[in-house]
């Protein structure tokens, strides 16, 4: 079958609950127009049914999507501990179904 992925959801909100996030790298992304970050999950308290799997220190792709100035990548600092305010389009993606993008609004707790 063809284009199943167009029918999968992804639930961000739920997915985020109990985690903390801190930016790894930082830069204008010219193809998006926005800034995108790496970020790293610091903390984990999601139960997942299974006490050996976490994804602490797992790194996903963040595309700011009210920062589309390139001076907007001076808001932003690597190790800077961020929330999220809205969230937009979440793609998982890869061969493993193990890749997150997401486009949000954040804002900068540390």
């Amino acid at each position: 079958m063809k284009k199943l992925n167009m029918f999968q959801q992804f639930n961000f909100g739920l997915w985020s609950k109990d985690k903390q996030f801190m930016i790894q790298s930082i830069k204008y992304n010219e193809k998006k127009g926005c800034v995108s970050l790496d970020v790293i999950v610091t903390e984990d308290g999601t139960d997942y049914g299974d006490p050996s799997v976490s994804n602490v220190f797992e790194k996903f792709k963040v595309h700011l999507i009210k920062d589309t100035d390139e001076d907007d990548v001076e808001k932003y600092h690597v190790k800077d501990k961020i929330i999220f305010k809205q969230i937009g389009k979440c793609s998982v993606w890869g061969d493993y179904a193990s890749n997150l993008s997401v486009e949000a609004v954040i804002s900068v707790v540390e």
